[in-house]
């Protein structure tokens, strides 16, 4: 098996359109259809069921699918870590939420260029589950995300944790509230983000005990746009503070004291593979920034 046959095989698993893949892998249509026929050839078996209208993976291929990404990952690794050991400061690929990035992500940072001094560092900003993705294939070194479900193959340690809090319009009655519980929430209106999404299964989580459950009046993917919706009169929000924009002279803000109160903000990297010097003094950094007091608990996912 040549590694250029796998990212050809990889493409068109991924968006299963030889079209497709030949623009993610910047070939020819034609040279990804040789490639794939050469490996089916090479292997003795079909990967590609091309009988319908859609083209599916076969069963061997979906078996090929993760062997190919890993070792996919496998030579990424190898070519950085060559590449790591050429640059004084090293490498680092760091995914993370446009909430943590703007708002948290800078004094870690800062933190980590002055203590790798040459360090050449790329940030990139992302929903969760192509975050995950994107460590998962090794186009990451990591990612930092909140409160993130169990995936094969990733670990995640726990690096802060944001207080969560209830956003509403300046003159709605919970002004003259200390903080917000869920027996508040009845027959109100909120302003969610999309389900699947960590901050949709935040509210779900608050909801889950009400007997009536408050009136979902919107849905959107931006939280920017979510406190910008409420600060119009739109309806009320819950998220973690640090998504909250100061000085918005249209919203108040009020303490969660639901049942979960917080959502904890955890690094998350490829299991059993060598970590990049850099990704490992940043794990250092985070560690010391959290305090001796709480210690970092990795977890195996």
């Amino acid at each position: 098996m040549q590694l250029r046959h796998l990212r050809s095989f990889v493409a068109v698993a991924s968006t299963l359109s030889f079209t497709r893949a030949a623009a993610r892998v910047h070939l020819a249509q034609s040279s990804v259809t040789e490639q794939i026929q050469a490996l089916e050839a090479d292997l003795g078996t079909s990967l590609f069921d091309r009988s319908g209208r859609k083209l599916r993976l076969t069963d061997a291929g979906h078996r090929l699918l993760d062997y190919a990404e890993r070792l996919l990952a496998l030579d990424r690794e190898a070519r950085a870590a060559v590449a790591d050991a050429a640059t004084a400061g090293g490498s680092l690929a760091l995914g993370a939420l446009e909430t943590l990035s703007a708002r948290w992500l800078s004094a870690p940072l800062e933190d980590l260029l002055r203590s790798r001094s040459g360090l050449s560092l790329r940030v990139e900003v992302a929903g969760t589950g192509d975050l995950l993705a994107r460590v998962r294939r090794g186009d990451l070194d990591a990612c930092l995300v909140f409160d993130p479900e169990s995936e094969a193959g990733l670990a995640t340690v726990c690096v802060d944790t944001a207080d969560l809090v209830v956003i509403a319009p300046k003159q709605h009655r919970w002004a003259r509230q200390r903080s917000i519980d869920e027996d508040d929430l009845v027959a109100e209106s909120f302003i969610v983000t999309p389900k699947g999404c960590f901050y949709r299964r935040i509210f779900e989580h608050a909801m889950a005990d009400l007997g009536q459950a408050p009136r979902i009046v919107g849905e959107f993917e931006s939280l920017a746009t979510i406190c910008a919706m409420v600060g119009q009169g739109f309806g009320c929000a819950l998220m973690p503070d640090l998504a909250v924009p100061d000085g918005n002279p249209h919203i108040i803000t009020r303490p969660w004291r639901g049942k979960k109160r917080s959502a904890a903000i955890h690094l998350v990297y490829r299991q059993q593979v060598v970590q990049p010097p850099a990704l490992r003094t940043l794990m250092e950094l985070l560690t010391d920034r959290k305090g001796s007091h709480e210690p970092v608990a990795a977890i195996h996912m």
